[in-house]
Protein backbone atom coordinates (compact mmCIF):
# COMPACT_ATOMS: atom_id res chain seq x y z
CA UNK A 1 0.00 0.00 0.00
CA UNK A 2 1.23 3.46 -0.88
CA UNK A 3 -0.65 6.70 -0.14
CA UNK A 4 0.31 10.34 -0.60
CA UNK A 5 -1.21 13.00 1.65
CA UNK A 6 -0.40 15.86 0.82
CA UNK A 7 6.20 43.21 -10.75
CA UNK A 8 7.50 44.48 -13.51
CA UNK A 9 6.79 48.27 -13.74
CA UNK A 10 7.39 50.36 -16.81
CA UNK A 11 6.52 54.03 -16.53
CA UNK A 12 7.69 55.80 -19.66
CA UNK A 13 11.43 55.26 -19.72
CA UNK A 14 11.92 55.70 -16.00
CA UNK A 15 11.09 52.62 -13.93
CA UNK A 16 12.91 49.39 -14.60
CA UNK A 17 11.64 46.94 -12.00
CA UNK A 18 10.18 46.61 -8.54
CA UNK A 19 9.97 43.92 -5.89
CA UNK A 20 8.27 43.47 -2.54
CA UNK A 21 10.00 41.84 0.40
CA UNK A 22 8.18 43.18 3.48
CA UNK A 23 11.48 44.25 5.00
CA UNK A 24 14.05 46.99 4.72
CA UNK A 25 17.81 46.75 4.84
CA UNK A 26 18.16 49.25 7.66
CA UNK A 27 18.25 47.52 11.04
CA UNK A 28 15.80 48.97 13.57
CA UNK A 29 15.49 45.91 15.80
CA UNK A 30 17.41 47.54 18.65
CA UNK A 31 15.21 50.63 18.57
CA UNK A 32 12.96 50.18 21.62
CA UNK A 33 10.39 52.75 22.63
CA UNK A 34 9.64 53.36 26.30
CA UNK A 35 6.09 54.66 25.91
CA UNK A 36 4.16 51.81 24.27
CA UNK A 37 4.29 49.03 26.87
CA UNK A 38 0.67 48.08 27.53
CA UNK A 39 -0.59 50.37 24.77
CA UNK A 40 -3.09 48.90 22.30
CA UNK A 41 -0.68 49.51 19.40
CA UNK A 42 2.27 47.81 21.10
CA UNK A 43 2.01 44.50 19.23
CA UNK A 44 1.71 46.29 15.88
CA UNK A 45 4.76 48.45 16.56
CA UNK A 46 6.78 45.44 17.74
CA UNK A 47 5.78 43.46 14.65
CA UNK A 48 6.93 46.24 12.34
CA UNK A 49 10.18 46.66 14.27
CA UNK A 50 10.87 42.92 13.97
CA UNK A 51 10.56 43.33 10.22
CA UNK A 52 12.97 46.30 10.30
CA UNK A 53 10.14 48.69 9.49
CA UNK A 54 10.10 51.83 11.64
CA UNK A 55 10.96 55.31 10.37
CA UNK A 56 10.82 56.79 13.89
CA UNK A 57 13.84 56.88 16.17
CA UNK A 58 14.45 57.92 19.74
CA UNK A 59 13.10 56.68 23.05
CA UNK A 60 9.46 57.59 22.44
CA UNK A 61 7.08 56.41 19.75
CA UNK A 62 4.36 58.89 20.79
CA UNK A 63 1.43 56.72 19.66
CA UNK A 64 -1.19 59.45 20.15
CA UNK A 65 0.76 61.97 18.06
CA UNK A 66 -0.64 62.71 14.61
CA UNK A 67 1.51 61.25 11.84
CA UNK A 68 2.57 63.56 9.02
CA UNK A 69 2.03 62.67 5.40
CA UNK A 70 5.78 62.39 4.87
CA UNK A 71 6.16 60.07 7.86
CA UNK A 72 3.31 57.87 6.65
CA UNK A 73 4.91 57.62 3.22
CA UNK A 74 8.10 56.20 4.74
CA UNK A 75 6.20 53.84 7.05
CA UNK A 76 4.11 52.40 4.21
CA UNK A 77 7.02 52.26 1.78
CA UNK A 78 9.28 50.45 4.24
CA UNK A 79 6.53 47.99 5.24
CA UNK A 80 5.99 47.00 1.62
CA UNK A 81 9.73 46.86 0.98
CA UNK A 82 9.34 48.44 -2.45
CA UNK A 83 12.55 48.66 -4.43
CA UNK A 84 12.41 50.30 -7.85
CA UNK A 85 15.34 50.79 -10.20
CA UNK A 86 15.22 53.75 -12.57
CA UNK A 87 16.97 54.35 -15.86
CA UNK A 88 17.44 57.98 -14.81
CA UNK A 89 17.17 59.54 -11.37
CA UNK A 90 13.62 60.96 -11.10
CA UNK A 91 13.07 64.50 -9.91
CA UNK A 92 10.41 65.07 -7.29
CA UNK A 93 9.38 68.36 -8.92
CA UNK A 94 7.99 66.25 -11.77
CA UNK A 95 5.55 64.84 -9.23
CA UNK A 96 4.87 67.51 -6.61
CA UNK A 97 5.72 71.19 -6.39
CA UNK A 98 6.17 71.41 -2.61
CA UNK A 99 8.55 68.50 -1.86
CA UNK A 100 12.30 68.97 -1.63
CA UNK A 101 14.58 66.58 -3.53
CA UNK A 102 16.76 65.90 -0.47
CA UNK A 103 13.94 65.28 2.04
CA UNK A 104 14.20 61.96 3.90
CA UNK A 105 10.93 60.66 2.44
CA UNK A 106 11.37 61.88 -1.16
CA UNK A 107 12.67 58.66 -2.70
CA UNK A 108 9.96 56.70 -0.88
CA UNK A 109 7.30 59.06 -2.21
CA UNK A 110 8.60 58.75 -5.77
CA UNK A 111 8.42 54.95 -5.50
CA UNK A 112 4.84 55.04 -4.21
CA UNK A 113 3.80 57.37 -7.03
CA UNK A 114 5.50 55.13 -9.58
CA UNK A 115 3.60 52.18 -8.10
CA UNK A 116 0.31 54.11 -8.41
CA UNK A 117 -0.22 53.96 -4.67
CA UNK A 118 -0.15 57.76 -4.33
CA UNK A 119 -1.49 60.03 -7.05
CA UNK A 120 0.90 62.71 -8.28
CA UNK A 121 0.20 66.33 -9.05
CA UNK A 122 0.08 69.71 -7.36
CA UNK A 123 1.01 69.88 -3.70
CA UNK A 124 1.59 66.89 -1.42
CA UNK A 125 1.84 68.85 1.86
CA UNK A 126 4.34 66.43 3.41
CA UNK A 127 4.45 68.17 6.79
CA UNK A 128 0.66 68.24 7.17
CA UNK A 129 -1.23 65.48 8.94
CA UNK A 130 -3.02 62.76 7.01
CA UNK A 131 -6.72 62.10 7.55
CA UNK A 132 -7.97 58.62 8.40
CA UNK A 133 -9.91 58.32 5.14
CA UNK A 134 -6.95 59.30 2.95
CA UNK A 135 -4.67 57.00 4.90
CA UNK A 136 -7.06 54.12 4.17
CA UNK A 137 -7.15 55.14 0.49
CA UNK A 138 -3.37 54.74 0.24
CA UNK A 139 -3.51 51.48 2.19
CA UNK A 140 -6.01 49.98 -0.23
CA UNK A 141 -4.03 51.27 -3.23
CA UNK A 142 -1.03 49.43 -1.80
CA UNK A 143 -3.11 46.28 -1.32
CA UNK A 144 -4.41 46.46 -4.89
CA UNK A 145 -0.97 47.03 -6.35
CA UNK A 146 0.69 44.27 -4.40
CA UNK A 147 -2.02 41.72 -5.25
CA UNK A 148 -1.74 42.55 -8.95
CA UNK A 149 -3.75 40.12 -11.08
CA UNK A 150 -4.99 38.41 -7.91
CA UNK A 151 -6.83 41.53 -6.79
CA UNK A 152 -10.58 40.93 -6.63
CA UNK A 153 -12.98 43.87 -6.65
CA UNK A 154 -15.49 42.98 -3.95
CA UNK A 155 -18.98 44.46 -3.99
CA UNK A 156 -19.32 45.85 -0.49
CA UNK A 157 -22.55 47.50 0.60
CA UNK A 158 -22.70 50.08 3.41
CA UNK A 159 -23.25 50.85 6.17
CA UNK A 160 -19.86 50.05 7.63
CA UNK A 161 -19.83 52.71 10.31
CA UNK A 162 -22.46 54.99 11.80
CA UNK A 163 -20.67 58.00 10.29
CA UNK A 164 -20.36 56.61 6.75
CA UNK A 165 -22.04 59.73 5.40
CA UNK A 166 -18.98 61.76 6.44
CA UNK A 167 -16.61 59.74 4.24
CA UNK A 168 -15.70 61.53 1.01
CA UNK A 169 -17.32 59.78 -1.99
CA UNK A 170 -13.93 59.05 -3.60
CA UNK A 171 -12.82 57.16 -0.47
CA UNK A 172 -16.05 55.29 0.28
CA UNK A 173 -15.09 52.09 -1.54
CA UNK A 174 -11.66 52.02 0.09
CA UNK A 175 -13.11 52.40 3.58
CA UNK A 176 -15.62 49.62 2.89
CA UNK A 177 -13.00 47.20 1.59
CA UNK A 178 -10.61 48.02 4.43
CA UNK A 179 -13.40 47.24 6.91
CA UNK A 180 -14.19 44.01 5.05
CA UNK A 181 -10.57 42.87 5.31
CA UNK A 182 -10.52 43.91 8.99
CA UNK A 183 -7.76 46.44 8.41
CA UNK A 184 -9.85 49.04 10.28
CA UNK A 185 -12.50 48.62 12.96
CA UNK A 186 -13.41 52.11 14.14
CA UNK A 187 -14.38 53.04 17.68
CA UNK A 188 -17.90 52.74 19.10
CA UNK A 189 -19.19 52.14 15.60
CA UNK A 190 -17.60 55.31 14.21
CA UNK A 191 -14.72 55.70 11.76
CA UNK A 192 -14.17 59.46 12.15
CA UNK A 193 -12.87 59.81 8.57
CA UNK A 194 -11.77 63.44 8.84
CA UNK A 195 -9.73 62.96 12.02
CA UNK A 196 -5.96 63.02 11.80
CA UNK A 197 -4.32 59.59 11.80
CA UNK A 198 -2.16 58.97 14.84
CA UNK A 199 1.15 57.12 14.77
CA UNK A 200 -0.44 54.27 16.71
CA UNK A 201 -3.32 54.00 14.25
CA UNK A 202 -0.97 54.10 11.27
CA UNK A 203 1.23 51.36 12.74
CA UNK A 204 -1.82 49.21 13.48
CA UNK A 205 -3.30 49.48 9.98
CA UNK A 206 0.04 49.03 8.20
CA UNK A 207 0.88 45.95 10.29
CA UNK A 208 -2.52 44.46 9.47
CA UNK A 209 -1.91 45.15 5.79
CA UNK A 210 1.44 43.34 5.91
CA UNK A 211 -0.15 40.35 7.67
CA UNK A 212 -2.99 40.23 5.13
CA UNK A 213 -0.62 40.35 2.17
CA UNK A 214 1.59 37.66 3.68
CA UNK A 215 -1.47 35.45 4.14
CA UNK A 216 -3.00 36.03 0.71
CA UNK A 217 0.21 36.22 -1.28
CA UNK A 218 2.90 34.56 0.86
CA UNK A 219 6.56 35.25 0.24
CA UNK A 220 7.29 31.64 1.12
CA UNK A 221 4.87 28.73 0.82
CA UNK A 222 5.41 25.90 3.30
CA UNK A 223 3.94 22.57 2.19
CA UNK A 224 4.01 19.51 4.49
CA UNK A 225 3.54 16.03 2.99
CA UNK A 226 3.54 12.45 4.20
CA UNK A 227 3.90 9.30 2.10
CA UNK A 228 2.59 6.27 3.96
CA UNK A 229 3.88 2.82 3.05
CA UNK A 230 3.46 -0.62 4.62
CA UNK A 231 6.90 -0.57 6.19
CA UNK A 232 7.64 3.17 6.56
CA UNK A 233 6.43 6.74 6.46
CA UNK A 234 8.25 9.41 4.50
CA UNK A 235 7.89 12.88 6.04
CA UNK A 236 8.58 15.92 3.91
CA UNK A 237 8.28 19.70 4.07
CA UNK A 238 8.86 21.94 1.05
CA UNK A 239 9.66 25.66 1.28
CA UNK A 240 9.06 27.59 -1.95
CA UNK A 241 10.27 31.16 -2.39
CA UNK A 242 7.54 32.94 -4.39
CA UNK A 243 9.32 36.30 -4.38
CA UNK A 244 11.93 37.82 -6.65
CA UNK A 245 14.57 38.08 -3.93
CA UNK A 246 16.59 35.67 -1.82
CA UNK A 247 14.90 34.73 1.45
CA UNK A 248 17.29 34.32 4.38
CA UNK A 249 16.83 32.26 7.55
CA UNK A 250 18.53 32.50 10.93
CA UNK A 251 18.85 29.33 13.00
CA UNK A 252 19.84 29.25 16.68
CA UNK A 253 21.50 25.85 16.15
CA UNK A 254 22.27 23.37 13.41
CA UNK A 255 18.66 22.21 13.42
CA UNK A 256 16.62 23.58 10.51
CA UNK A 257 13.48 21.44 10.66
CA UNK A 258 11.60 18.82 12.65
CA UNK A 259 8.76 16.31 12.24
CA UNK A 260 6.23 14.95 14.71
CA UNK A 261 3.68 12.16 14.37
CA UNK A 262 0.52 12.39 16.46
CA UNK A 263 -2.45 10.17 17.29
CA UNK A 264 -6.12 11.10 16.85
CA UNK A 265 -6.08 13.00 20.17
CA UNK A 266 -3.03 15.00 19.08
CA UNK A 267 -0.75 13.16 21.50
CA UNK A 268 2.82 12.97 20.23
CA UNK A 269 3.86 9.49 19.14
CA UNK A 270 7.20 10.36 17.58
CA UNK A 271 9.53 13.34 17.30
CA UNK A 272 12.28 13.13 14.70
CA UNK A 273 14.73 15.36 16.61
CA UNK A 274 14.31 13.58 19.96
CA UNK A 275 17.41 11.44 19.55
CA UNK A 276 19.43 13.87 17.42
CA UNK A 277 22.28 16.20 18.35
CA UNK A 278 22.82 19.55 16.62
CA UNK A 279 25.62 22.09 16.48
CA UNK A 280 24.96 24.71 19.17
CA UNK A 281 25.90 27.73 17.12
CA UNK A 282 24.11 30.30 15.01
CA UNK A 283 23.65 29.04 11.47
CA UNK A 284 22.13 30.52 8.35
CA UNK A 285 20.37 29.25 5.25
CA UNK A 286 18.68 30.79 2.24
CA UNK A 287 16.29 30.09 -0.62
CA UNK A 288 17.00 31.82 -3.91
CA UNK A 289 14.20 33.61 -5.76
CA UNK A 290 11.81 31.15 -7.37
CA UNK A 291 13.57 28.14 -5.84
CA UNK A 292 12.47 25.50 -3.34
CA UNK A 293 14.13 23.65 -0.48
CA UNK A 294 12.92 20.21 0.59
CA UNK A 295 13.57 18.60 3.97
CA UNK A 296 12.67 14.91 4.23
CA UNK A 297 13.09 12.08 6.73
CA UNK A 298 11.90 8.46 6.85
CA UNK A 299 10.68 6.46 9.84
CA UNK A 300 10.75 2.69 9.40
CA UNK A 301 11.52 -0.55 11.21
CA UNK A 302 10.21 -1.55 14.62
CA UNK A 303 9.80 2.07 15.73
CA UNK A 304 7.38 2.68 12.86
CA UNK A 305 5.52 -0.62 13.29
CA UNK A 306 4.89 0.16 16.96
CA UNK A 307 2.93 3.33 16.15
CA UNK A 308 1.81 2.75 12.55
CA UNK A 309 -1.88 2.10 13.33
CA UNK A 310 -2.10 5.05 15.74
CA UNK A 311 -0.73 7.76 13.44
CA UNK A 312 -3.44 10.32 12.54
CA UNK A 313 -1.46 13.52 11.95
CA UNK A 314 1.98 14.67 10.91
CA UNK A 315 3.37 18.06 11.79
CA UNK A 316 6.36 19.61 10.05
CA UNK A 317 8.31 22.45 11.66
CA UNK A 318 10.74 24.92 10.17
CA UNK A 319 13.17 25.94 12.89
CA UNK A 320 14.41 29.51 12.73
CA UNK A 321 13.36 33.04 11.88
CA UNK A 322 13.28 35.22 8.78
CA UNK A 323 12.91 38.95 8.21
CA UNK A 324 11.06 38.28 4.96
CA UNK A 325 8.14 36.27 6.34
CA UNK A 326 6.75 34.80 9.54
CA UNK A 327 7.13 31.09 10.27
CA UNK A 328 4.30 29.28 12.04
CA UNK A 329 5.80 28.07 15.31
CA UNK A 330 2.81 25.74 15.80
CA UNK A 331 3.93 23.71 12.81
CA UNK A 332 2.40 22.74 9.48
CA UNK A 333 -0.07 19.89 9.78
CA UNK A 334 -1.16 17.07 7.50
CA UNK A 335 -4.19 14.90 8.34
CA UNK A 336 -3.38 11.25 7.63
CA UNK A 337 -6.65 9.63 8.67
Amino acid sequence: MKRNVSALILTGAIALSSTFTFAQSADNKDNKFNDISGHWCNSAVQMLMEKNVMPFTGEKFSPAKAITRGEFVSLLHDALGIQIEYFAAPQIKDYFEDVEQNASYTSDLIDLVTANIIEKGGKFNPDSFISREEMVHYIMNAYKYHMGDKYALINIKPPFFSDDSEVAPEFGGDVGRAAYYKLISGSKGMFRPKDNTTRGEAASVVSKLVSLLEKQNPVVTVTPEAEIKDDSIIMKVTLTNNSKKTVNFNHSSGQKYDFKLLDSDKNILYTWSADKMFTMALTYSKIEAGESVVYTETLSGDQYKAIKDKIAYMKAYVIGTSDEFTLDTQGYEVVLK
